[in-house]
């Protein structure tokens, strides 16, 4: 934080830094070369109608550095660069207040906008958000309305969670998450002081546990070893590396020697910044050895067919009941297990068998980069033959 002139135009220009950019505010005073101290970053000392100038630019300047100081301490991590303009346009140049925001597609915007240049979304987030405005615009456009803040009440949630497990058939766990979504929005509203409905506050979707698979220790024996073609043995290999390393698709694809650190590959999560200590076993440091470190590029989205055939291929074929539930109507589907084998089976596999095998939590933890012990369990699914094999022990 300081002022520095304009070599060129002779003003006055407040940088400051939020999140580690600089950014800066044009004060609109102009002040000569030779009465600017370079150090002190203030004008100099100097007798006559020119000192009383420069005491008052100081005077001036202060007060830019008490505002910048009082909009942290209100603010905090919300405060981007865009609010320091708008406040110090008010306080300073006597901009008036812009015209009041009305209906709810502005306040989004603004939302939105924040949050990208605070940088504290990732795509997916963005992505999230993007869908939940485009599901809330088709309410507008279906109830021929534009919603302001306060019209999101109870009545408004009812037709909404309605439109969304009837028209489009999302069920209650994707629907909880649309909900949270739309609750953190209107929480931002709460925090900037707009005027919103507390209705929300009261609104919950249950979230049902889902049959979410993991492969037991025989599944991977079979999967290493069943022949494949060298096209799809690539594949395998990828995916038995999130077995081994415990890690999401968007980072166990892009293993790098660069992150190895002796006998530990140390990474930071794409997702959520955590960083990752994974133990390079034998099996695993023998098929990154394997591609000497390099995988090309590719998206989650292409990988998972080829999974699913190579799992089709092992023979995985028993068959899971898959449940949905949208309100107190639970729709059932009997699937194989190899269409519910996905990137992400991998990291699932990793934890729940290293949990069987009697790794301590936190060891898990400190691999897997998860810093909740709720997100862990959400990971952590039983082996039915285990579970039958420890509860026969314990009672025939």
């Amino acid at each position: 934080m300081g002022f520095f002139v304009d070599s060129k135009t002779k003003i006055l220009f407040f940088h400051f830094y939020l999140s580690g950019e600089r950014s800066a505010y044009n004060t609109k005073i102009k002040i000569k070369k030779e009465n600017w101290d370079l150090k002190t970053q203030r004008p100099y000392t100097r007798r006559g109608e020119v000192g009383k100038q420069n005491r008052d630019i100081t005077n001036t300047l202060n007060e830019y550095q008490r505002a910048f100081e009082l909009l942290k301490s209100q603010y905090k991590e919300a405060l981007t660069k865009k609010i320091v303009k708008q406040q110090f346009d008010k306080y300073f140049h006597n901009v008036k207040e812009p015209v009041l925001k009305k209906y709810y597609s502005e306040f989004y915007k603004e939302f939105l906008q924040e949050k990208t240049e605070m940088q504290s979304l990732t795509r997916h987030s963005v992505s999230k958000y993007v869908v939940l405005n485009r599901r809330i615009e088709e309410m507008e456009k279906s109830n021929n309305i534009k919603y302001s803040l306060t019209d999101f009440n109870n009545k408004f949630f009812v037709k909404f969670i309605s439109y969304l497990r009837t028209d489009l058939d999302i069920s209650d766990n994707t629907l909880s998450r649309y909900i949270t979504a739309f609750k953190s929005f209107l929480n931002w509203c709460a925090k900037n002081d707009y005027d919103v409905n507390n209705d929300y506050k009261d609104v919950k979707i249950k979230e049902r546990e889902t049959s979410q698979i993991h492969l037991t220790d025989e599944d991977l024996v079979v999967l290493e070893e069943v022949k494949l073609s060298k096209f799809l043995d690539y594949y395998r290999d990828l995916f038995l590396i999130g077995v081994y390393s415990g890690q999401r698709f968007s980072d166990y694809h892009r293993f790098n020697k660069k992150y190895r650190q002796g006998d530990f590959l140390i990474i930071r999560a794409k997702k959520t910044s955590e960083f990752s200590y994974i133990p390079l076993t034998n099996k695993l440091l023998n098929l990154l050895d394997k591609y000497d470190w390099v995988f090309p590029k590719i998206s989650g989205q292409k990988f998972n067919p080829h999974v699913q055939k190579i799992c089709k291929i092992a023979g995985f074929d028993e068959i899971i009941q898959i449940d949905k539930f949208y309100g107190n109507k639970k729709v059932s589907k009997d699937v194989p297990k190899w269409k519910l084998i996905a990137s992400h089976t991998a990291r699932r596999t990793f934890i729940t068998l290293s949990e069987q095998k009697n790794v301590p939590i936190s060891m898990i933890m400190q691999t897997t980069g998860i810093k909740s012990l709720k997100t862990l369990r959400n990971y952590i699914k039983f082996d039915k033959d285990k579970l039958f094999e420890a509860i026969s022990e314990a009672w025939d």
